[in-house]
């Protein structure tokens, strides 16, 4: 049976669709590929930076509780022992690194026990800032390691006998001793009378060669934040 003429009609249409369907029918324009690029880009610029943000945010968090760790191990060595321990002779005496050597880091640094900058067994004990501590200085000396056995910035820890010590061990004339002990504020001396301490941490996240610093003290009960301190 020979088919009706509508089929044979739907039939030409399948084949040949019409022309005013096809005309309606297109792609994006340069300008529109362009936009949506723009608006991806946008996005993924906020979203890099909230990242980046974020760990920062965790890595700071991180120095301040190991700064907090390391201030209830010298306390706890001043009760025991009846003084502090020393692992800096100065602010760029750092372990696990030099805070230049910081921006060169792209990950954690690992710790360990048997470096000589985590005993400091090659230290004189005469040294200045190792004195109040004896023959006892180092990290090893608090039993301190941070969480993980690594950091993202380098630590160091001054201390001395105080000046009604033996040594009259006064902070030295380092940038964070002067925000941690100001000579502007004589009330402070009473302070650094006697045993005295402060712990500090030197970081990077930023890898530009601008620090964030951090301190604590033996007359303090929280971390501060250095004055100098970028990208707050």
């Amino acid at each position: 049976m020979r088919p009706t003429t509508p089929q044979r009609s739907i039939t030409r249409t399948l084949a040949h669709p019409d022309r005013s369907a096809l005309a309606g029918q297109r792609g994006f324009t340069l300008v529109e590929l362009m936009t949506v690029v723009a608006i991806l880009g946008i996005m993924a610029t906020l979203a890099l930076v909230g990242y980046t943000k974020n760990v920062r945010n965790a890595r700071r968090t991180e120095v301040i509780g190991d700064l907090s760790n390391l201030s209830l191990r010298e306390n706890g060595l001043m009760s025991v022992r009846g003084h502090y321990a020393s692992t800096s002779t100065g602010e760029d005496d750092t372990y696990p690194v030099a805070p230049g050597q910081l921006a060169d880091k792209d990950g954690a640094i690992q710790w360990s026990i048997t470096d000589e900058g985590y005993t400091r067994d090659a230290v004189a004990i005469g040294t200045p800032y190792f004195r109040a501590g004896g023959v006892e200085h180092g990290f090893d000396a608090m039993s301190f390691m941070p969480e993980g056995g690594h950091s993202y910035c380098a630590y160091g820890v001054i201390t001395g006998d105080g000046t009604n010590g033996e040594f009259g061990d006064e902070p030295p004339a380092l940038p964070l001793a002067a925000e941690v002990f100001p000579n502007t504020d004589v009330q402070l001396e009473r302070f650094y009378a006697r045993d005295w301490f402060y712990a500090f941490a030197k970081c990077d996240f930023d890898h530009d060669g601008v620090y964030w610093e951090f301190t604590t003290a033996h007359f303090a009960t929280d971390v501060s934040m250095g004055d100098s301190n970028f990208g707050e």
